[in-house]
């Protein structure tokens, strides 16, 4: 068992409570256990949660486990979350079926426990090496922080929670002043100092758990703030400028400023599918980007903000 098996998530979806207590106890010392005595509660989970397997009785009640088999592997943000059947009284038929819907697995319920045991940990193996090749190729490869790739991702994972959820999200994007001339005068290798060190301040001005900061392009990072409004985006704006004056990192001698500074949009929205002004993830990216050209504007060294509707 390798650790990164140990945070892997795995989803039970089952209405016998003495099943699913077998099978925790079957899979509790090695993966993160989540319950569902449903498929309409599995679903609730595997869209609000981060689910590697889902383990699912086929005669599930409410939704049963082919509808959910189906809605999963038709939804482009939960498609690559293997499903694994449990079958009352397999049969070759229901297999079949199944395995026609995209589940990677049909297992009898009947099974020797270690049986079910092993195929699921070969399974969960099989995520936790795809787990680790998707790290390598959604991360920046100078900043450590994600790239634009997985923020288009996790921008639209968070978008469409916010819109579920009915709260507000906020969205800061950041500039490093005259990074041109920098790199003219100091040279890229300074340049890619400079760009790890503005990097390392916003990764570590993350509040929360699902706060998210990425590497945007050239010398522009976005950082992502999901339940938070215009207040807490514009306070966060505000230590972000600050810690990055602290460093003292001396700037071009054509800069405006003697030490390195940046400039932030920001802006804040409670996403919804009514038509307004911001009707997707991309727009409320735009809206910071404006506030940042006003930023830029009004000095550089500030933010600009606004709440979005």
């Amino acid at each position: 068992m390798t650790v990164f098996q140990q945070n892997l998530t795995l989803l039970i979806v089952d209405d016998d409570v003495v099943n699913i207590s077998t099978l925790t106890s079957l899979f509790a010392q090695i993966f993160t256990i989540e319950v569902a005595y449903d498929g309409k509660a599995a679903l609730q989970k595997i869209v609000s949660s981060d689910i590697d397997l889902v383990l699912s009785k086929v005669n599930a009640p409410v939704i049963n486990g082919q509808e959910l088999c189906s809605f999963v592997k038709n939804n482009r943000l939960t498609a690559h979350i293997p499903i694994v059947f449990l079958a009352l009284d397999a049969n070759a038929d229901e297999e079949e079926e199944c395995l026609s819907m995209g589940a990677i697995d049909y297992i009898a319920l009947n099974a020797r426990p270690n049986t079910i045991l092993y195929r699921v940990k070969n399974h969960m193996t099989m995520v936790a090496q795809q787990k680790k090749l998707a790290l390598v190729s959604c991360t920046d490869g100078l900043t450590g922080l994600a790239n634009r790739m997985q923020l288009d991702t996790m921008l639209n994972k968070e978008w469409y929670a916010a819109v579920r959820g009915n709260h507000s999200m906020a969205i800061l994007l950041i500039d490093i002043d005259n990074f041109k001339l920098f790199n003219d005068e100091f040279g890229h290798l300074e340049g890619d100092k400079c760009l790890k060190i503005v990097a390392s301040i916003i990764a570590k001005s993350k509040r929360r758990e699902r706060d998210f900061a990425a590497r945007y392009g050239g010398e522009e990072f976005v950082l992502l703030l999901p339940f938070t409004d215009l207040k807490g985006a514009t306070q966060v704006a505000e230590l972000l400028l600050s810690k990055v004056r602290e460093i003292n990192i001396q700037a071009a001698k054509k800069a405006f400023f003697s030490m390195v500074t940046i400039s932030i949009g920001v802006t804040a929205y409670v996403p919804s599918h009514d038509k307004g002004l911001v009707n997707n993830p991309m727009e409320l990216l735009n809206c910071a980007d404006k506030h940042l050209f006003k930023a830029k504007q009004n000095g550089r060294n500030c933010y600009s903000a606004s709440e979005e509707y």
